[in-house]
């Protein structure tokens, strides 16, 4: 059988815990990051009123909800 103390069975649970809470901050870190890069390949800006809003994916050409004008993935481009 394995002898274990109070002492060493308290040690392996605290240090147990705070490695669980470690992973699980740096999956949530991962996953947001994750979230967060999705989320700014779909925003679109409006050309005329510049108004930021997410277009599906993979549309070459997206009307404004705001204003109504018809723009691109790229968003506004110098006049001129």
């Amino acid at each position: 059988m394995i002898e274990l103390s109070l002492t060493e069975l308290a040690l392996a649970a605290v240090g147990l815990s705070m490695v669980l809470v470690v992973f699980f901050a740096w999956v949530s870190r991962w996953s947001h990051a994750n979230a967060e890069r999705r989320s700014l390949r779909q925003r679109c800006v409006c050309r005329l009123c510049l108004a930021v809003f997410e277009s599906p994916p993979h549309q070459r050409e997206v009307v404004c909800p705001e204003c109504g004008a018809k723009t691109g993935p790229e968003g506004p481009r110098p006049l001129g």
